[in-house]
């Protein structure tokens, strides 16, 4: 699951300059686009939708990958859980106000 949220977003940045010492990652590029596009009076470039195309495409790799990890590796983890008579974690109630 790392590997994809790692190709995602930047799990190491804390703060907006962060962007300095990690490379940004889809999202971040995803949002500079968006930026780029809404800042013009005209309609988008050739090379906006190309660059879109481009992002769309990885982060629907990244996606894909989510949903096999999820489909096979989650369940198999789930299934070794339970086979461990590990405990559920549960959070404690507490009264409102308390």
């Amino acid at each position: 699951m790392t590997v994809v949220e790692e190709a995602l977003i930047q799990t190491k940045a804390k703060s907006g300059q962060d962007v300095l010492n990690f490379p940004v990652r889809l999202n971040n590029h995803m949002v500079a686009l968006s930026g780029v596009v809404g800042s013009a009076d005209s309609a988008p470039t050739k090379q906006s939708y190309e660059v879109f195309d481009m992002l769309s495409k990885d982060i629907d790799e990244q996606l894909t990958k989510w949903k096999d990890i999820v489909a096979s590796d989650l369940a198999a983890y789930n299934t070794l859980v339970k086979q461990q008579d590990v405990p559920a974690l549960m959070l404690k109630q507490t009264e409102a106000g308390k």
